[in-house]
């Protein structure tokens, strides 16, 4: 039996990547149509005029991690390591004095089969869910909103080829 591919979160600025232990049970998609609202004295209505379209975001993947489960796999992979390195993407890389490097890094997110998008972190909660007897963190699951990042102009053609 083989395992399903799994999620993976890659940092483009390094190149370090993590695989996440489980991938997220469900994906919630969102976008959103800008339009300037024109008003015109005695017409009926507003006309509306299209202004752009926001970044496509992932909101709320949540990534579950188990030390148990974690124990249990090849290599015994740290949860706590998974948790560091969404934390790191949070924020600039030192040693970072001009203003485009101060960003938080950009992330390939590589979902097989699902979706591949270069995003960056727009929020993250941790909600830890179960401390062991000396407080040590047993479980936790992490909640990522995701927004991509575009460096071109994307139209509806391009999207309607996007047919998996």
């Amino acid at each position: 039996m083989t395992r399903p591919p799994r999620c993976l979160l890659v940092n483009v600025t390094t190149g370090e990547s993590l695989e996440c232990l489980f991938n997220p049970t469900q994906l919630t998609e969102k976008l959103q149509v800008n339009w300037n609202r024109q008003v015109v004295p005695g017409l009926s209505h507003q006309v509306l005029q299209f202004q752009s379209t926001s970044n496509r975001q992932l909101t709320g993947v949540e990534f579950y991690l188990d030390r148990f489960f974690a124990n249990e796999q090849p290599g015994e992979p740290n949860i706590l390591e998974f948790r560091a390195f969404l934390r790191a993407l949070t924020v600039p890389p030192a040693n970072t004095t001009r203003v485009l490097p101060t960003a938080p890094p950009r992330i390939l997110l590589i979902w097989p089969n699902v979706v591949t998008i270069e995003c960056v972190i727009a929020s993250v909660d941790f909600q830890h869910r179960q401390l062991a007897v000396d407080s040590k963190l047993l479980a936790y699951t992490a909640s990522v909103t995701f927004e991509e990042l575009l460096d071109r102009r994307v139209t509806s053609e391009d999207l309607r080829r996007q047919v998996s």
